[in-house]
C-alpha cells in the first residue's frame, strides 16, 4: 500500500512539475534579450535617407523616396517624375507611431504606425517598415525589407 502511494505520489508531483512548466511560456527571456524597444527613434535610423535613383509607381511616372527620421516622428517625400503629379511630403508625429524596435537575431529595426490615430489622408502611406542598417557599395545604408519580396531597397544618406 506504501509503495503505490509513494508511486502515485511522485507521478503527481512530476505531472504538476511539467504543467506548470509548460504555463510558462520558456522563451519570454530569449525574446526580452533578443529584441529592444525603443520609444525614440533609434540612432542608426535618424537622418535623411534617399532612394539612389527612380523607381516604377504608375503607368507612365516614377518615384524617388525620401525618408526624414527624427527624434520623436519621421516624415516620406515622394518625387515624381513624368506626370503632372507633384512632389508629396506626409508627416508621422510622434502620437501617430505606435512603436519601434530592434531585433538583434535578424538585425532589423522595425516601425509601425498607430493607425487608430491617423487621419485618413495619411492610411495609404502609413506601413510597417523594416530597415537592415549597414553597408553597401562602400556606403551607409539602409535597407528596406518589402512584404511581397526578398528585394531589399536601399536608401543612402543624403
Amino acid at each position: 500500500m506504501k509503495v503505490k502511494f509513494l508511486v502515485a505520489a511522485v507521478l503527481s508531483l512530476g505531472l504538476a512539475g511539467t504543467v506548470t512548466s509548460f504555463g510558462q511560456p520558456v522563451n519570454a527571456a530569449a525574446k526580452a534579450k533578443r529584441v529592444t524597444y525603443y520609444k525614440t527613434m533609434p540612432k542608426a535610423l535618424r537622418g535623411t535617407w534617399q532612394e539612389k535613383s527612380y523607381s516604377k509607381y504608375k503607368k507612365g511616372i516614377k518615384v524617388r523616396w525620401t525618408y526624414t527620421f527624427k527624434k520623436n516622428s519621421y516624415s516620406m517625400r515622394m518625387d515624381f517624375k513624368g506626370g503632372h503629379k507633384k512632389s508629396k511630403t506626409i508627416l508621422f508625429s510622434k502620437k501617430e507611431i505606435r512603436g519601434m524596435y530592434y531585433d538583434r537575431k535578424y538585425n532589423v529595426y522595425s516601425i509601425y504606425p498607430d493607425t487608430p490615430r491617423l487621419p485618413k489622408s495619411k492610411v495609404p502611406y502609413a506601413a510597417f517598415m523594416t530597415f537592415t542598417a549597414g553597408k553597401h557599395h562602400g556606403k551607409q545604408a539602409l535597407g528596406d525589407h518589402g512584404f511581397s519580396n526578398d528585394h531589399l531597397l536601399y536608401f543612402y544618406r543624403k
